[in-house]
């Protein structure tokens, strides 16, 4: 019969597979990593500071990296159009690096009102300007469903 250490052991060992296997297809945030691996492997609730010692050992061969992590979500979802709420939502779901998401978002407000008036072009095609009210809004909406604040929203629009 296997010892609780032989158990413990082989838990760790598919723990490990399982975090380089995802890994290998993406980057993960630390906590969004723990919340996979405690998911998919059975019994890893019972052996507590189990997936901190796996994550602190793919941490450790730069395997797992928050901050790689965090500069490129945040280039991806910029490429998409997304801005800062939306972005630092996602993050926080993902990783418990606060500090690292504010410093990787720090812009200039105009910067993101760019990035915001960039959205509107790639789905409405021309400018804003002189709209009616209800088109105005509609344009609104979608750039604060896209994580946009008021001020940035203005600064697109006009």
């Amino acid at each position: 019969m296997e010892s609780e250490q032989d158990i413990r052991q082989a838990l760790a060992q598919q723990l490990e597979s399982r975090a380089v296997y995802l890994l290998s297809m993406r980057e993960h945030g630390r906590k969004e990593l723990a919340n996979k691996l405690i998911q998919k492997i059975a019994g890893v609730e019972d052996y507590p500071g189990l997936v901190d010692f796996v994550l602190d050992k793919c941490a450790e061969n730069n395997w797992l990296s928050d901050e790689r992590y965090i500069e490129t979500y945040v280039r991806q979802a910029m490429e998409k159009g997304q801005g800062p709420y939306k972005i630092r939502q996602t993050l926080r779901q993902r990783t418990h690096r606060e500090d690292l998401i504010e410093a990787y978002l720090a812009m200039e407000d105009s910067d993101w009102a760019d990035l915001a008036k960039e959205a509107l072009l790639k789905k409405y095609g021309e400018s804003a300007h002189s709209l009616e009210r209800k088109e105005q809004a509609r344009r609104m909406r979608f750039l604060q469903s896209r994580g946009f604040s008021q001020s940035q929203i203005w600064k697109a629009l006009n």
